[in-house]
């Protein structure tokens, strides 16, 4: 029999043979089994008073059933404790996990409105906690494609584009996905570097198109025209012609292959120690030989103390097509000042030029394939419109870096920044 059992028993058996010694035995158990009903239902009263405030009041002491409910009680507090503590850490994972995606995630409500948010958020979509809290989402993003999203059945696990509403130039790809029942969680992706691949994948073939039509056109035209009766003296004047623009789409193709293999990387980097001084020397001699050089005055700033680790078949690349590009598009007797030196972070090749510079809206596209200022001005010069795509691979290649600067009106200033650790000092 439980300990409550054998107490109650005690109990009343003690008060009744002490009432039977006064002659009152049922006034004595029945006064004695109130006061021990009394003394339960403060125990209860304990243990609800400890089951609401555990922190504040102690648990009663009693042997017997309220005992028994305080240890289990107390067991299951320390489980779920615990249970709380692993779900507490779970969510902190999560939350840190979500807060690290590049992508928006936006949790939301049975009714659409924001739980929680990780920090993308805030910078695609302009949402963040605890601001926008319990605000349905469709408040906050007011755009139609967006509020068709939320509230059409037929669109939901579907993706839909819209314009970030932070930011103009970014464009975002939204889904809204289900889990756990009627809550929602909205995923924003940034599209706008690969819609950018696409659009330079489209242009690049509509370039090389356009790049290679013209040749053809003018070989396939001759080729029409003429015949094994032509006279020799027409031959004559059209075979210059069509040996040039053969000579073009051949140092176009030869061009697009040599970019090819930058990107792919299938050429391994042979690093030498390159006497900058010497390369600048040969390479602005053969600059001279240009048909565009016309007394273009060029002078030297060298560092004679310095040398630079590098592939010497690229870097002669990279410096052939910045001073030949300086020498075709700047106007004659143009003076084209030639850099090297080396500070404590870099060491720096700067091409600058007195021409009539560049318009600022071009600059950020200069190294795009095929990308010309002026297309007229650069067909009759020769170039292909490659050239500086493939200077921005090759410094990429050597952890190097290609930056601009122009004023229109007061020339252009090509500047080639070298790691520290590709700089050596000579002997």
């Amino acid at each position: 029999m439980p300990w409550d059992y054998w107490r109650l028993l005690t109990v009343v058996s003690l008060s009744g043979f002490i009432g039977l010694l006064f002659g009152q035995m049922m006034t004595f158990m029945f006064i004695a089994t109130l006061l021990y009903a009394v003394w339960i239902q403060h125990s209860w009263y304990k243990l609800s008073a400890w089951l609401r405030n555990p922190k504040k009041n102690q648990p009663p002491e009693a042997e017997g059933v309220v005992n028994d409910v305080c240890r289990d009680l107390e067991q299951m507090r320390r489980q779920n404790k615990s249970r709380k503590k692993k779900l507490t850490g779970y969510l902190k994972r999560f939350q840190s996990a979500t807060a690290a995606l590049p992508d928006a995630v936006v949790v939301l409500g049975s009714f659409g409105e924001v739980m929680w948010v990780n920090a993308s958020a805030e910078a695609l979509l302009g949402i963040t906690c605890p601001r926008d809290k319990s605000i349905r989402v469709n408040n906050l993003i007011r755009d139609p494609v967006f509020q068709k999203l939320i509230i059409d059945p037929a669109m939901k696990g579907k993706a839909v584009s819209l314009t970030s509403p932070v930011n103009k130039e970014i464009k975002l790809e939204i889904k809204i996905v289900s889990y756990m029942g009627n809550a929602r969680m909205l995923i924003a992706r940034d599209m706008t570097p690969i819609l950018k691949l696409q659009q330079m994948r489209r242009d690049f073939v509509a370039n090389v198109s356009h790049e290679l039509r013209t040749p053809l056109t003018v070989i396939s035209g001759y080729l029409e025209i003429f015949s094994s009766k032509t006279p020799p003296e027409q031959w004559k004047k059209a075979l210059p012609a069509m040996r040039q623009q053969a000579a073009r789409m051949s140092g176009m193709l030869q061009e697009l292959l040599a970019l090819s293999h930058l990107e792919s990387g299938e050429k391994p980097l042979n690093l030498v120690s390159i006497d900058i001084n010497t390369i600048l020397q040969e390479v602005i001699t053969e600059a001279m030989k240009l048909p565009q050089y016309d007394k273009h005055m060029v002078e030297l700033n060298l560092d004679v103390d310095h040398s630079l680790l590098a592939d010497m078949g690229e870097l002669r690349s990279v410096l052939s097509n910045i001073i030949f590009n300086a020498v075709r598009y700047t106007p004659p007797a143009c003076r084209i000042t030639v850099t090297w030196g080396v500070n404590e972070q870099e060491g720096v090749i700067s091409v600058k030029d007195e021409g009539n510079g560049i318009p600022e809206h071009h600059l950020d596209r200069l190294t795009e394939r095929f990308y010309r200022v002026d297309n007229g001005r650069a067909l009759e010069d020769g170039g292909t419109g490659l050239g500086l795509a493939i200077v921005k691979h090759v410094l990429q290649r050597h952890g190097a870096m290609l930056r601009i600067s122009s004023n229109p009106g007061h020339g252009s200033t090509f500047s080639c920044h070298f790691p520290l650790e590709n700089v050596l000092a000579k002997s």
